[in-house]
């Protein structure tokens, strides 16, 4: 989380960058990891999981609409 942190502060934000929806998604993963490794029986890690999938999928149409925009 402190290199995620770090790399908010020296990004660039004029520009659209695809690297914000993937930290977004790197957040929901690593949460959804750790509740399913320390609180398995709550279940809500796939609430979280659910969520990396969506923005892991907004990332990639991010990409995608980039690429072919240049």
């Amino acid at each position: 989380m402190i290199v995620i942190i770090a790399l908010i502060w020296m990004i660039d934000r004029s520009e659209p960058y695809p690297l914000w929806p993937f930290l977004v998604t790197l957040a929901f993963c690593f949460r959804g990891y750790m509740e399913w490794k320390h609180i398995p029986e709550a279940r809500r890690h796939r609430v979280s999981m659910i969520l990396a999938t969506i923005s892991f999928s907004f990332t990639g149409l991010m990409i995608l609409i980039l690429l072919l925009k240049y």
